[in-house]
């Protein structure tokens, strides 16, 4: 098969947004380039996980010239920061797209984009963020060790995380998901937000273990007791 016949990543990103359109939902944060394409969408899936804290659902592309990744995603509106949920079920990932015939991949493409949208995804996305408000952490060097598990070794990226951590009200496993998330949604290079929101929705559904858990009663520590830069960076992970 040429390479002209191959499936282009404009064709991925106007059947992504056929989808998406059809559910009278929205693409967005689009980025483009000869070998990469990172999308977001939502559509009017709204739920509340606080007091006037919305939570949005939709989905989360990436693909390149063979491959595509789509994970439920969830779009907080107070702050307009994004977790992409690649843990959860829904989730789909299609190898070899330069190889198939193109209709074939392109009918591969619409069904996994339908599947990623079931709306069990969002409904259990918001119970994760929800039971994230009541879990407390004590994020320290840990926060270095998820990093570089997601490819993002740097203390740079570290210390904006933390930084923006001590920020939040609760010091809960939500309030960290919104530090990674805000860190991300200020990232330029669309692969490292990409790797950032995906640890957001990561800590969000305690998929890594934010250290011990503590009580709400001792969330009255002080603040410089978490150690922020007590270990080394670890190697980065190709």
């Amino acid at each position: 098969m040429s390479h002209q016949q191959n499936v282009s990543l404009a064709s991925v990103l106007e059947i992504f947004s056929q989808e998406i359109v059809a559910r009278s939902g929205e693409v967005h944060n689009v980025v483009q380039d000869k070998s990469r394409l990172f999308a977001r969408s939502v559509v009017p899936s709204v739920a509340e996980v606080l007091p006037n804290d919305q939570l949005q659902g939709g989905v989360a592309l990436r693909a390149t010239e063979s491959e595509v990744w789509l994970s439920p995603y969830v779009f907080r509106l107070v702050c307009s920061n994004g977790a992409i949920m690649a843990h959860a079920l829904q989730t789909q990932h299609l190898s070899d797209l330069d190889w198939q015939i193109p209709w074939l991949a392109e009918g591969s493409l619409h069904e996994a984009i339908q599947a990623c949208y079931e709306p069990g995804a969002f409904a259990s996305a918001v119970q994760e963020f929800r039971l994230a408000t009541k879990v407390f952490v004590v994020p320290g060097p840990h926060l270095l060790s998820w990093l570089g598990q997601f490819g993002l070794s740097s203390t740079g990226l570290y210390q904006e995380i933390m930084d923006q951590f001590f920020r939040e009200p609760d010091e809960t496993r939500f309030d960290l998901t919104n530090a990674v998330t805000a860190v991300a949604r200020e990232t330029r290079n669309p692969e490292v937000r990409w790797r950032l929101e995906e640890l957001g929705g990561a800590i969000a559904a305690g998929q890594v273990d934010p250290s011990p858990s503590r009580s709400p009663q001792a969330n009255h520590r002080r603040r410089h007791s978490i150690p922020v830069l007590s270990v080394a960076s670890p190697s980065r992970i190709q």
